[in-house]
């Protein structure tokens, strides 16, 4: 089995955790890291490395055919929200021609996704929980509602991770907002040209916040396999640093209706949090493998090797997304050789 993750940048213990997956499947595979960044750690942790023009460049489209023509890949995955974009345009579907699975949305729903906007607009439609998301151009309603005291979160409206994340009062939103659109991105990764209405605006919560990941199967069917839980600790730079792990059941429901909602294949990761009267709301999605996951894995989770075996069309077993509750593990760096000069 040939798998692919294009993107994994800094992540490179996705690349370690898929080739153990292989081998305690049992399993006869390699695993291939694609990036652009040849100083990825990555690429040096795979078992093969492929140099691919950048995601936003003229000559990805046609790289990416020619490679999966000849390497036909079982399995797909990137780690970037805007190669992700990229890939929905259509390149997921010729992609998909040469028969294996590409973890990859749907045009119409990736596009929603990367558009926190848009993304709040339907989970309310659908009935999914989450807060009142206002563009920063429409402060107005949110300011005649809000109540002494009250406190706002500002993001990037196409943003990856915690970019442009400002915390604010009443007094200060505007500038706020000011702030956070000078940086925004628009949805092809480059910088945004439309002011406040690049940035969203929520009502900040005052309870826990929780990663959570949604797995699915890799052949589209939205079936839902598990659900993987943790408490949001400590947080650093707006990834997480410190989590617990917890139990899933109280968000299987809402991560049941984004399935339905979105019709994911592998992986998705969703932040929650909490409002005072300890009610989850959905604040983010990531139709991804996210940077929260070795919280779980750590406590004895595979995710890893439950999405090979659904490229594999293996059955599922339900242990390998089981993990042991209460377990605290903090984020730690590592150094990884890219290259060594040759012995004199």
């Amino acid at each position: 089995m040939k798998i692919v993750i294009a993107s994994a940048g800094r992540r490179a213990h996705y690349v370690e955790w898929f080739q153990e997956g292989l081998r305690a499947q049992g399993l006869v595979g390699e695993v291939v890291a694609m990036e652009y960044r040849t100083a990825s750690p990555s690429l040096s942790l795979a078992d093969q490395s492929v140099p691919m023009p950048a995601y936003n460049s003229q000559g990805y489209r046609d790289a990416m055919r020619t490679y999966f023509d000849r390497e036909r890949p079982e399995l797909f995955l990137s780690l970037n929200d805007y190669e992700l974009q990229i890939l929905s345009q259509g390149l997921a579907d010729e992609l998909r021609e040469f028969d294996g699975a590409v973890l990859v949305l749907e045009k119409t729903t990736q596009s929603m996704v990367l558009d926190k906007y848009r993304m709040a607009i339907a989970l309310e439609e659908y009935g999914i929980p989450t807060p009142v998301t206002r563009l920063g151009s429409e402060l107005g309603p949110l300011l005649e509602l809000a109540a002494p005291g009250d406190r706002f979160v500002v993001k990037h409206r196409f943003g990856s991770g915690s970019t442009g994340l400002h915390f604010a009062t009443a007094a200060d939103l505007g500038q706020a907002v000011a702030e956070s659109a000078r940086t925004a991105l628009g949805d092809d990764g480059r910088p945004a040209q439309n002011g406040p209405n690049s940035v969203v605006v929520q009502k900040w919560l005052p309870g826990i916040e929780y990663g959570v990941d949604g797995v699915f199967a890799v052949d589209r069917s939205s079936r839902m396999l598990g659900v993987l839980a943790r408490r949001k600790d400590q947080m650093r730079g707006g990834d997480t640093d410190v989590a617990t792990t917890v139990s899933p059941n109280p968000f299987h429901s809402a991560m049941r209706g984004i399935g339905n909602l979105l019709r994911p294949a592998g992986a998705i990761d969703v932040d929650f949090r909490e409002t005072a009267e300890g009610e989850p709301l959905v604040i983010d999605i990531n139709p991804r493998l996210g940077g929260g996951y070795p919280f779980c894995h750590r406590a004895g989770a595979d995710l890893p090797a439950a999405l090979i075996r659904s490229a594999a069309g293996l059955d599922h077993i339900p242990s390998l997304l089981e993990y042991e509750l209460n377990v605290t593990t903090a984020r730690r760096e590592e150094f990884t050789v890219l290259s060594a000069a040759a012995e004199k």
